[in-house]
């Protein structure tokens, strides 16, 4: 995501992957409370290792139409991201 973004922003994004812990405390110090914050942090660490690296059909059913490349979002919504 992050070598797309920066071509489609045309400025230097970078990813740096925190442990379990740091996304933790950041929320926490964010005012999360710490139970929810704990069960993010898991789901986050999940995300890290891979859990959330695969594919359905389930977009282009639901919308009836193609899904979009996460390149054309990024293209799509530059403005945002800016």
């Amino acid at each position: 995501m992050a070598a797309v973004l920066t071509k489609v922003l045309d400025r230097p994004i970078s990813y740096r992957q925190r442990t379990f812990e740091e996304d933790k405390q950041a929320m926490i110090q964010a005012g999360v409370p710490e139970p929810i914050a704990e069960i993010n942090a898991q789901a986050f660490s999940l995300t890290a290792e891979g859990d959330a690296a695969w594919i359905t059909h389930d977009v282009p059913i639901l919308l009836n139409r193609p899904a979009r490349s996460f390149e054309q979002f990024a293209t799509d919504y530059a403005a945002t991201f800016s």
